[in-house]
């Protein structure tokens, strides 16, 4: 597949057509580089040696902040935040700083790829006349028995797209999933919000206008929605004035960076974060805690509960909770902000709960979009999954059409998708790598990234201003990798049933269409040109001035709030351990072929490169381990082997295990580092349809083996004075 291309051939093809040929590994073990060099003739936009900023939206989560491209002789060379955009005010994160290594890694798809058998990562090139061709056959066979899947970082105009095809054919709507989405909690978060607003919609927090927060499980400063933002959130909560700054509780097993940033860690056990904040919310019923409206209010929201099971099931004492129940009563400005989705949307509802006990004054619903035409991601919860895979397994799925998400990983083993797959006719998957969804797929279908990409994204969470940002390429494709909105532009017209609905010549006359609808806004211009030139030139579109916040309504819920305490899955005399898997600050889940990334210290153990396996030090020295040992991990659903991290911060009783390594694909950085703790995980959803992946007991077992671990910092003083002294408490 790879062929070799002399420096003159390079530079005499650069000249010629101002771009340049990259070519990418589509075959696991490629290891060839390709030197990206200089144009010979740049743009004519593109001065020599004078930068040129170009405003764009970040895609390495789908909170939807701006940045600004530096681009240098016709090539992006830095990515900052974008200053004028009202969610991230020129902060950026260190995912939207790696977007560069998305654009330049050497192991991007550059054709269209066919194989013969699915599975056997062996792929023919296709010009792109015959993948459209191909496509567009097997997609009008399928008809109605088409099914979408796309992630929660599609642009909005291929969402569009996407559900245009789909009522085309009569197919199911689009889905949208990943894995960060579903520990993020999104979809159970709307669910929270429909339960007690009648509003499922995303809910944002206003932490510097807070002066108690408790944080049952959110990771808002590493993993969670719109990171950036809370970031700069969280600098005014601890900036307020006449020297306020705010006090912080967070409820988890282990230490998050929002653990390491608060005044309190309470270390709950797995699984526990919604029954904790009913037990609050009942005991300021019940004791008279704080001002009438919020006795009245927790009085007609907190069901029953028995305290001590509660405390006990958490691993916390009865007293704490009423010291915290009175702290969250009696302050002015309270604020919770409910956790990921493993808790389940009735956990996530529960802290929502005490939102409406304090009068949600801290936090506000996500609103309808600016223009009618505009649409965006709305993340679906496990049970949508579950049943898609159902159908899939039952042979009433044709063809599978998938889009930023890698469901081939970023679903547990027990869940059944690639036993489900195989029943599928065709599947084709749109993305610039090859990952385990493409390895499992029919056709890949090279798409471009998004600096080089057009699109928008509906800020949501939206902060209280509803902000559309602006999507638009920043450098010429560095190779024939082709846009998904084209691609389903042209193979729609090769459909008779959905040639009617795809009547733009391509995509950019379609996001000119859609962005024509927006109202006036901060930018200005008047008439289509100027409203258009404008909204790619200030990277979106915001109100021209901060609209009155609107206070958020009165709780609608019609039944008291319930959370059922956790049933643990595995014996526990099997399995005496809580397995504690959580979503890295860097890696998310589709990071690992990112060598920033890879190559970042994790915040809080310095570790990089790698999976590791937290285990409090005391616990390791009962199991006669320490740093850099290998043990197995076993749940009643798999296993894994990975070194041990003594870590301080973690419950004793809990196995912490961070998320993204682990691919068997997706390019050479990502491949053959640390395994995927999914692997631990079973497949099953709880009773309201959110995955049961906080609830699942482990083993660990060690394997007489060690390695070199990959860590920054130098920890014998504090490995010492634990494995000497034991674990205060203990």
């Amino acid at each position: 597949m790879a062929r070799s291309i002399s420096r003159r051939s390079f530079l005499k093809a650069g000249a010629a057509v101002a771009a340049t040929s990259v070519l990418a590994g589509c075959q696991p073990g490629l290891r060839r580089w390709v030197t990206l060099e200089p144009y010979v003739v740049a743009p004519e936009e593109q001065p020599d040696g004078i930068p040129t900023w170009y405003a764009s939206v970040c895609r390495g989560c789908p909170a939807g902040c701006g940045i600004m491209a530096r681009v240098m002789n016709g090539r992006a060379v830095k990515i900052e935040g974008n200053p004028e955009h009202p969610l991230n005010a020129g902060k950026l994160c260190a995912n939207g700083q790696a977007g560069l290594q998305i654009l330049y890694n050497p192991d991007r798809l550059d054709a269209p790829l066919l194989t013969a058998k699915r599975g056997s990562r062996e792929f023919a090139r296709l010009p792109w006349d015959s993948a459209l061709s191909t496509l567009a056959a097997k997609v009008k066979d399928a008809g109605s028995a088409v099914a979408i899947v796309l992630g929660p970082t599609t642009s909005g105009h291929l969402v569009d797209l996407f559900q245009r095809l789909a009522k085309a054919l009569g197919a199911p709507a689009p889905l949208v999933f990943d894995a960060r989405s579903s520990w993020s909690g999104t979809a159970a978060l709307s669910a929270a919000n429909q339960a007690l607003w009648g509003q499922g919609a995303l809910s944002a927090y206003d932490l510097g206008g807070s002066d108690v927060i408790y944080s049952f499980g959110a990771d808002f400063l590493g993993a969670g929605l719109s990171p950036t933002r809370y970031g700069i959130e969280y600098g005014r909560f601890r900036s307020q004035p006449k020297g306020a700054r705010g006090y912080l509780v967070q409820f988890e097993p282990h230490m998050s960076i929002t653990a390491a940033k608060a005044d309190q860690w309470v270390p709950i056990a797995p699984g526990t974060e919604g029954l904790v904040a009913q037990a609050i919310a009942r005991i300021i019923a019940d004791e008279g805690l704080g001002t009438s409206d919020r006795i009245a209010r927790a009085a007609a929201l907190a069901g029953e509960i028995n305290l001590a099971s509660a405390a006990q099931a958490a691993g916390v004492d009865v007293q704490q909770l009423r010291q915290l129940a009175q702290v969250f009563a009696e302050a002015q400005r309270p604020l919770a902000i409910p956790g990921n989705g493993q808790s389940g949307a009735a956990g996530v509802t529960a802290a929502q709960a005490l939102n409406a006990i304090a009068g949600g004054a801290g936090m506000a619903l996500q609103g309808n979009p600016p223009a009618p035409a505009l649409v965006r991601a709305e993340p679906a919860g496990y049970g949508q999954v579950q049943h898609l895979i159902g159908q899939m397994g039952s042979g009433a799925v044709k063809a599978l059409l998938t889009y930023g998400t890698n469901l081939a990983y970023e679903l547990p083993a027990q869940a059944g998708f690639l036993d489900a797959l195989d029943k599928v006719g065709f599947v084709a998957t749109f993305s610039p790598f090859m990952d385990e969804m493409g390895a499992n797929s029919d056709m890949v279908l090279a798409e471009r990234t998004y600096l080089e990409s057009w699109g928008y994204a509906v800020v949501a969470p939206d902060f209280g201003v509803a902000a559309v940002t602006s999507q638009q390429p920043v450098v010429q494709p560095l190779n024939d990798a082709r846009s998904a909105g084209d691609v389903l532009l042209a193979m729609a017209k090769q459909i008779p049933s959905a040639a009617g609905a795809f009547t733009w010549s391509d995509e950019v006359a379609f996001l000119r269409e859609v962005a024509g609808g927006l109202p006036a806004g901060a930018a200005g211009g008047t008439g289509a040109d100027a409203q258009w030139a404008r909204f790619l030139q200030h990277g979106g579109w915001w109100p021209a001035s901060a609209p009155a916040s609107q206070p958020t309504p009165p709780p609608s819920a019609s039944a008291p709030i319930s959370v059922a305490a956790p049933q643990y899955q595995g014996d526990a005399t099997i399995y005496p351990f809580h397995l504690h898997v959580f979503a890295s600050p860097l890696l998310g889940i589709s990071g690992a072929n990112l060598p920033w990334l890879q190559g970042s210290p994790d915040p809080l153990t310095s570790m990089c490169w790698q999976t590791w396996v937290a285990i409090n030090p005391a616990t390791a020295r009962k199991l006669g381990v320490q740093k850099s040992d290998v043990v197995r991990v076993t749940t009643p659903y798999g296993e894994l082997e990975a070194p041990v991290y003594a870590y301080p911060a973690v419950r004793p009783d809990t196995i912490a295990v961070p998320l993204g390594q682990g691919h068997t694909d997706l390019g050479r950085y990502a491949q053959g580092r640390g395994a995927s703790p999914l692997a631990l995980l079973g497949g099953d959803a709880g009773p309201d349809g959110e995955p049961a992946w906080a609830t699942v007991r482990c083993q660990v077992t060690p394997t007489g083996r060690s390695v070199n671990m990959a860590t920054f910092e130098w920890t014998p003083g504090v490995e010492q004075g634990f494995f000497n002294q034991g674990y205060p408490g203990e």
